[in-house]
Formats: structure tokens, sequence, C-alpha cells
């Protein structure tokens, strides 16, 4: 198969590559944009902070496991799975918010249970496409990655549909319930097209072109030798001079490979797992609640929280898709994840103006759009820079694994910016009793 010419990419697979990315992170972005609905239901439960953390604590484990077992679940199974699954407890979860007590102790428990377990197939799902893309050219990495800023677009659209079509306020459920369910219908609805596709494309000669695709050789400078004292696949028949095959013994793998796998795999891209979790890091501390918990002008709380979820999602995709006109570079990356690290002051020190009254609204709403902006652009620079180029270091056969070991680390880091977000948290509300108090 190497022989022949790699096929090149239509326009339609471009796009489907766009759609792989839109489902990738459905899930999760439709939990996050969607956070109104919780905050109604379940306010002691303080949405805004808490749902992401829940929602990727158990996902980082998944994740490892992902890592560290090459075929610890088909790719096409773990595609699949991680598209149902999105559907199913994107039905269950809001359902659940709804028929439970409101702001009672048992659906605070429930609903925060069933995300935490949602994700396990955020993880399937991200993971699996992740991994997918690996195996394809940049061009096609920078289309999913791309995909996965407009599924934040696309979420924080439905939202202002869902918003300047129905009403609400803070005492009658029936609105709030209506808003919902529009907007998680329409998201299943994008998950039921994205699967369809999935199913349709991928035995497409492309796919599977990419997919089976084998190094030009076996041994190089990026090459990973992870199964020492096995033999090559020239190798695993000799042919005796009396014409008998004798076939070589196949070892079962056990856990000291797996361990080597993932200790060899982190020696080849840890500079991309390491700029990739602190990347997260910063960008979770930060977003949404440090910047949602801003007053935008003068939008009400619905429209100021989409506003600037819309905000962030229009960036992070505009800096996904500024990498297919850069020269990606690791150096160049890394000093944009460095450099970025300054809105972790520029960010709460805005807040601080706003609540102190140092500066004008007008002027601290525009300052934060310029923060969130820059906060969403470079977080979509160096997402696609670390998941393009990390592929680069290691042969064809581990390419899937290293879109693993990315997302993997790219998961810790929201979770651990997740963590310092409760610290941002507390900070903001210090600056609101002051307030109160003065």
């Amino acid at each position: 198969m190497d022989s022949i010419s790699p096929p090149k990419g239509s326009t339609s697979i471009k796009l489907i590559f766009i759609l792989f990315g839109v489902a990738s992170l459905l899930g999760c972005n439709a939990l996050l944009t969607e956070l109104s609905f919780f905050a109604h239901f379940l306010p002691s439960m303080n949405p805004y902070v808490s749902i992401q953390f829940l929602n990727y604590f158990i996902n980082i484990i998944f994740k490892f496991l992902l890592f560290c077992k090459k075929d610890l679940f088909p790719l096409k199974c773990q595609l699949i799975g991680g598209v149902v699954g999105s559907i199913v407890f994107l039905i269950v979860i809001p359902l659940f918010t709804v028929i439970l007590e409101k702001d009672s102790s048992i659906n605070s428990i429930v609903t925060g249970t069933l995300i935490v377990l949602m994700g396990f197939i955020n993880a399937l799902c991200n993971g699996g496409f992740y991994k997918l893309v690996s195996f394809f050219p940049m061009e096609m990495i920078v289309n999913l990655t791309t995909g996965q800023g407009f599924s934040g677009i696309t979420m924080a659209l439905i939202q202002y549909i869902v918003l300047f079509s129905i009403k609400s306020n803070d005492i009658d459920d029936k609105p709030i319930i209506i808003q919902g369910l529009i907007f998680f219908v329409s998201s299943i609805v994008i998950l039921l097209i994205s699967l369809i596709i999935l199913l349709l494309s991928y035995n497409k000669d492309y796919f599977q072109y990419y997919l089976n695709k084998k190094d030009d050789s076996s041994e190089g400078q990026n090459g990973l030798d992870l199964y020492k004292g096995q033999k090559m696949e020239d190798e695993e028949q000799k042919t005796e001079e009396d014409g008998q095959i004798n076939p070589v013994e196949e070892k079962p793998q056990t856990s000291q490979n797996v361990e080597l796998i993932f200790v060899e795999l982190f020696k080849k891209v840890w500079s991309f797992d390491l700029l990739v979790l602190f990347n997260y890091i910063c960008t979770f501390t930060l977003y949404p609640n440090a910047s949602i918990s801003q007053q935008l002008f003068s939008l009400d709380t619905a429209f100021n929280a989409n506003t600037i979820i819309m905000i962030y999602n229009i960036f992070d995709t505009l800096g996904r898709m500024l990498v297919s006109k850069m020269k990606p570079t690791k150096q160049l990356n890394m000093i944009i994840i460095l450099a970025r690290s300054v809105l972790l002051f520029t960010i709460i020190f805005n807040f601080y103006c706003q609540e102190k009254y140092i500066l004008s609204l007008t002027v601290t709403s525009v300052l934060l759009i310029i923060n969130v902006a820059l906060l969403a652009s470079t977080n979509g620079i160096a997402t696609t820079l670390c998941f393009g180029l990390a592929p680069n270091e290691v042969e064809n056969e581990y390419k899937g694994q290293v879109g693993s070991s990315v997302s993997f680390f790219l998961m810790l880091g929201i979770v651990l910016g997740s963590c310092s977000a409760f610290g941002v948290d507390a900070i903001i509300n210090t600056f609101r009793r002051q307030k109160v108090t003065a």
C-alpha cells in the first residue's frame, strides 16, 4: 500500500474532519454553554465552577489508560461508543436535573455523578478523534481542531437562538425547561449526523489508506523500539532448507510492556505533553468562571455569560485556523504558551478594576473582550501545534497513541486548571464582599 500515492483530501473530506472536531467536544461544550440551565435548578451546586471540574475528573483516568494501552479499545468502537454515549448522557443529565427536586442535595448528587460518569464518555469521544486524526496529514489535524472551535460557536449560537426565542425569569421553571429541551435536542441532532457520517466514511479509501499506512523503514531517528526481543514482521516465520516453517511464538503483552510504552512514548513527546498541560491549566483557571463572572457592558446575566462564551469560541477557532498560515515549530509554540501566562494576572486585575470602580464599565468591558480574545486565540494556536507536531516524533504505528498521550495531558491540564479556578473564585468573591461592605 505504501507504493500507492496518498489520496488527496477533497473538500468533502475536510468538512468531515471539521464535523468530527465539532462532535469530539460537543458533549463538553454543551454542558459548559448551558450552565445557566443548571444554575437555575441547582444554584447551590455553583455550576459555573463545579461542572467543568466534575466533567473532567474521571476523564483523565481513562485518558491515561488510553495513553498506556494502544489497543485498549478498537479505534472504530471507541469513536462510535464516544458519540453514542454523548447522546445518551445529553438526554439523561438534563432529564434528572428537571425531574428531581429543585436545588436538593439528592439532585446535586445524582446530577453531579452523571456529569462525572460522562467524563468517561468524553474521554472515549475526544481521545478517539484525536487518535484518529494523528494518522493523517497536518492539514486534517488543523481541520479537526478548527471543528472543535466551531463546536463551541455552534453551542453558543444555539443558546442565543433559545434565549431570544423564549423569555425566562428566575421564578418560572417552564421557560428554562423549554430552553434546555431545544438546546439539548439540537446538540443530539448534531451528534447523530456526526455518527452517520462516521459510519459512512470510516471504511472509505482515504481513511483506510492512512489508518493502515506503515512506515517506509522499520528503524529511524524517531522510531520506537517498544518491544525489545520481539522479531520484525519479516522475521515472524523462517523457511528452513527442508521447506518447514517455524513460527515465532508470540509473547503476551505484560504490564511491564504497558509501562515501557508509557515511558518510551513520554520520552519522545514529553515537551508537547507538558506544553499542552501548562496551556490548559492557564486557560481553565480563567475560563469560564473568572471570565463569565465579569460584567460585559449592560447585558443581563444569561446574555452576558453566553456572549463571553461566544467571544471565546470565535477567537479559539480563529487561532486554530491561523495555524494553517503559520510555519509551525516547537519553539514558536513554547513562546506563545509562556507569554499567555500573563493573562492569569490581567483578567483578574480587570475584574478588580470593575468591582472597585477604578475604571468605567465600558473600559473594563472592552479590556475583558481583549483578554478573552487573547486567551482563546493563543489556546487554539497552542493546542493545534501540540497535536500537529507531536505525531512527527514517532513512527506511524504509534501516532494514534501519541494523540492519546497529548490528549491525556490536555485533560489533566483542564482538571488542574479547574482546581485552581476554585482559588480564583475565592479571590473574586473577596472583591465582591469588600464591595458590599463598602
